[in-house]
């Protein structure tokens, strides 16, 4: 479960700070006040992006800090196992979001945005405002129903994936080497023209490099001796003023009165130290000079060989290696399209092969399918009968596809009928945004039966609804806050009255700036906003009335 929330420094949060406990955590507030955004922080935690656009104006940096705690040993297992430590079952995040970048650390260890959002997946299952959207495309049936399937399942739609993959490879090799006989042996001349122009170079790895080193000393060698002449005039012997001479004489110079002082020895040995490192330098000098001597025909051949080798690095590689990969590459075609037939009939067999181990396990998957939607949508019905749908029929459709896909051989639809008579539909066909909702919530705690995630979060869930199906809805939140932690956004008084703990946020705002702020509501409190929340702002006896009666009704279904 979440035990605590830290933000700092986000959009209108100066700092806010909240303890959360078991069950249903309930938070309402004023239209804008913030709560949205206390959600968001929690998605932002646990990997989703965050603009950094929303760092509170005039600071440096937003943080984000959560604390959960968790029991389940397997699921510290699974944490674990992305080379994360668990200590006494808490999970630190924090999130750090400054103009450059994000920083991410999980109990101390920076993290990627990828890590972090797989251990949100462990950690929470949150429902945003237009989560619900996502039933209006079909494509996403499958996924979601596939979230029910069972281990052995989950194996056989691993399978699919690799082995899908393996069948479309193999195709497209298919479909590169079927090509008609003249288009092959045109191909097949262009191939060997590239291959005995790589062969015939002899290409050696590293030469390119050592030939531009010649190159750049024949190049510029005029430049280079001048400047090695002058070097050797100024350090060696020839003019009165130079550097040998100047040595010389200070050699000569401190000789006479060596044996006066010992330190004036030492310094006399020194002198003559540098006098050797000065012979050195000019006798390397000289020969360095000597081997600086090329000829017209040294410099013809380095110049010809660099320029095959670049003509061959500009048509297939930026480096030797580059080439010598591409010859190999095309060696590989040639002798393909060499033996054309024979070579298909070889990935076609291969193909074959693939696609049997391919049907087996789509079959084992679409067997696994048909169950889970059976009885999915046996659970979901149920659930949606909790909602507030009266007669109401939902049905899982699994029909065939013809082409090998990644996810099987499936086609999953969801259909519903809400009233008696009649046919069902597809969902994105009926449901208004309000029903979507619920349905959505139907899944939701089915769902929450079925995985291991402790935390359930909504964000109004109950956008469209009124009177008796908010009752409902309220009662359905309850039911999963039993055996799951329940945070929840919402703006009807009935799923407030449920609340297990009530959180108020509220905008501040003085002559200078505007921020959220949150606290946990005591019981009288609580039945204030719960009245505030029925009256419309505007706070009386009648409503306060309402809202003890709506508490006492809520603490009678809880008891359930």
């Amino acid at each position: 479960m979440l035990q605590n929330l830290h933000v700092k420094n986000l959009a209108l949060i100066d700092e806010v700070e909240i303890t959360f406990d078991e069950h249903l955590n309930i938070l309402t507030g004023e239209t804008g006040a913030g709560k949205s955004v206390l959600i968001g922080s929690i998605e932002s935690a646990l990997g989703k992006k965050i603009s950094k656009d929303m760092i509170r104006p005039g600071a440096k940096e937003a943080v984000i800090e959560l604390l959960f705690w968790i029991e389940d040993q397997k699921l510290i297992k699974e944490i674990e196992a992305l080379d994360l430590e668990v200590e006494d079952g808490q999970i630190f995040i924090k999130r750090v979001i400054n103009e450059k970048r994000s920083i991410n650390k999980i109990n101390d260890s920076t993290v990627t945005l990828n890590t972090l959002r797989e251990v949100s997946r462990h950690l929470f299952d949150l429902h945003g405002q237009q989560e619900h959207q996502v039933l209006l495309k079909e494509k996403n049936h499958l996924s979601m129903m596939d979230h029910f399937l069972p281990e052995n399942a989950r194996y056989s739609l691993e399978q699919c994936k690799n082995l899908a993959g393996e069948y479309h490879e193999i195709s497209t090799k298919i479909k590169e080497i079927s090509i008609d006989d003249q288009q092959r042996l045109r191909e097949m001349d262009f191939l060997k023209h590239e291959i005995s122009e790589i062969e015939n170079a002899n290409l050696v790895k590293g030469e390119d490099e050592e030939l531009e080193t010649v190159y750049q000393k024949i190049v510029h060698s005029r430049d280079i001796i001048i400047s090695c002449q002058a070097a050797r005039m100024l350090t060696g012997y020839e003019e009165e003023t130079s550097i040998g001479n100047q040595l010389s004489e200070s050699i000569r110079r401190m000789q006479e009165i060596s044996h006066l002082d010992p330190q004036i020895s030492e310094f006399y040995e020194q002198l003559l130290s540098v006098e050797d490192l000065l012979n050195g330098f000019h006798q390397e000098l000289t020969t360095y000079m000597e081997n600086m001597e090329f000829d017209e025909q040294t410099y013809q051949e380095v110049e010809e060989r660099l320029n095959v080798i670049n003509s061959l690095k500009d048509k297939y590689g930026p480096s030797i290696e580059d080439v010598t990969a591409y010859g190999q590459k095309a060696e590989k075609r040639y002798n393909m399209l060499c033996d054309a037939e024979h070579e298909i009939e070889i990935l076609k067999n291969e193909q074959e092969r693939i696609r049997e181990r391919y049907l087996k396990e789509a079959k084992n998957l679409s067997e696994q399918r048909c169950k889970v939607a059976k009885t999915l949508g046996s659970n979901i019905t149920k659930a949606l009968e909790d909602l507030n749908f009266l007669d109401v029929r939902f049905e899982i459709e699994v029909t065939k596809k013809d082409q090998i896909s990644a996810d099987g051989m499936d086609q999953i639809r969801f259909m519903i009928s809400t009233n008696p008579g009649l046919p069902m539909r597809p969902v994105q066909e009926v449901a208004s945004g309000g029903e979507l909702s619920r349905i959505m919530l139907a899944l939701k705690s089915v769902a929450a039966q079925a995985d291991g995630v402790d935390t359930l979060i909504f964000d109004e869930i109950d956008t469209g609804i009124s009177g008796e199906t908010a009752n409902r809805v309220a009662k359905k939140m309850a039911v999963i806050s039993k055996d799951h932690q329940v945070i929840a956004i919402t703006h009807l008084p009935q799923i407030a009255a449920m609340a297990d703990s009530h959180y108020f946020i509220r905008k501040q705002t003085d002559q200078k700036n505007t921020q959220t702020m949150i606290r946990k509501l005591n019981e009288s409190e609580s039945l204030k906003e719960i009245s505030r929340m029925i009256s419309g702002d505007q706070w009386s006896e009648t409503s306060m009335e309402h809202a003890k009666e709506m508490k006492s009704l809520a603490d009678e279904t809880k008891l359930y």
